[in-house]
């Protein structure tokens, strides 16, 4: 297992959902430097650790394990038949602003 694939997967998603390191500890009821060592691949957290960590990000605890995206989910911003949300969902933060940079320029042309 791949701890530093891992963490970044962590530490993209809490930054897609606006989260400090210290936001998602309290969610997860860990430490913030917890948080920082698995970001950084230091440390593999428990099991329930993992469970809250994909609950509070809302990814599947396999995308966050694999990365593979098919495993990627969203109860509140897309559902798993969303084209657009699955096809991004494993991008880092700068891959997506690529692509909303593209989508910026196209839209208007679609409508």
């Amino acid at each position: 297992m791949d701890l530093k694939s891992i963490g970044l997967r962590i530490k993209n998603h809490r930054r897609l959902n606006k989260l400090t390191q210290e936001n998602l500890a309290e969610l997860v009821e860990v430490s913030p430097h917890y948080i920082y060592e698995i970001e950084k691949g230091m440390k593999m957290m428990s099991l329930p650790t993992l469970e809250k960590l994909s609950t509070h990000l809302n990814v599947s605890a396999d995308y966050l394990l694999f990365g593979d995206t098919r495993f990627c989910k969203s109860e509140n911003t897309a559902s798993s038949s969303d084209r657009l949300f699955v096809a991004t969902c494993g991008l880092s933060i700068s891959e997506r602003d690529h692509v909303a940079d593209i989508l910026e320029v196209m839209i208007p042309y679609l409508k």
